[in-house]
């Protein structure tokens, strides 16, 4: 389900919105809510921090100005936790756009609170539709793709590209990512990354080690070892009591 969440200052457009969408949303049959409606940021992060895998389109008022927040400043945060979640800025000066592009929050669109309110309805109409059309390709390109931060920047990597996971002597919240032109150590663990994985073809063949099954090119049960090249330098091990079961997986 899409959730969608307002942050707008103005209490009778908030409302107006509310109401709107909210009948738009059982008429047509989408399966969308309208979650939060407030003139609040510190709302809006903590509900996303409560919920962090759900879908979202953001309305933000473009000049809400509040102690800790302006709009721009919540989209920043917004977009930081949740890179990939749609935003839609309403707002009152569409000037204002050339200083949403400078810091580089990439809305979809941009809604002028200018005339009468049928005409915002239809933008927001619109943007809903787009949202959920985008949701449908995300959730195929989601499922191949694992995702990662790594010093406050947000990464993609295919899963096909994947080697296999190595925990790092002496730090059991950092791991290390082995994959095609990649060697990165992310601040995960292998019990969290093996439920995450569970149904990508991933297996815990190793104490320390979370292995690609579907990448395998040589297994080799004598020397409990899987290989992911040909010239056997790509390496992982396989526990003794895991050897039968890797097998069977193959």
């Amino acid at each position: 389900m899409l959730k969608v969440i307002i942050v707008e200052d103005q209490i009778d457009i908030r409302e107006k919105l509310v109401t709107k969408i909210t009948n738009y949303l059982i008429f047509e049959e989408i399966d969308a809510q309208v979650v939060l409606a407030t003139d609040k940021p510190e709302e809006v992060i903590s509900y996303v921090e409560v919920n962090p895998k759900d879908k979202y389109l953001f309305l933000l008022d473009i000049e809400l100005i509040k102690d800790e927040y302006s709009g721009i400043e919540l989209a920043e945060v917004l977009r930081r936790k949740l890179p990939f979640e749609v935003i839609v800025f309403l707002t009152s000066h569409s000037e204002l756009s050339l200083i949403v592009l400078e810091h580089r929050i990439s809305p979809l669109d941009y809604i002028v609170k200018s005339g009468d309110f049928e005409s915002i309805m239809n933008s927001v109409r619109q943007d809903i539709n787009r949202t959920m059309e985008l949701l449908g390709v995300e959730d195929v390109v989601n499922k191949n793709y694992f995702t990662y931060v790594k010093r406050g920047r947000h990464y993609r990597i295919l899963i096909e590209d994947i080697y296999y996971f190595e925990a790092v002597k002496d730090d059991s919240h950092l791991v290390m990512l082995h994959a095609k032109g990649r060697q990165v150590s992310l601040r995960e663990n292998l019990i969290g990354l093996e439920e995450r994985l569970a149904d990508k073809g991933f297996y815990r063949c190793h104490k320390g080690y979370l292995a690609n099954l579907s990448n395998i090119v040589t297994f080799s049960k004598k020397e409990r070892l899987i290989y992911y090249d040909e010239e056997k330098t790509l390496v992982c091990p396989v526990a003794a009591r895991k050897l039968r079961s890797v097998a069977d997986r193959l």
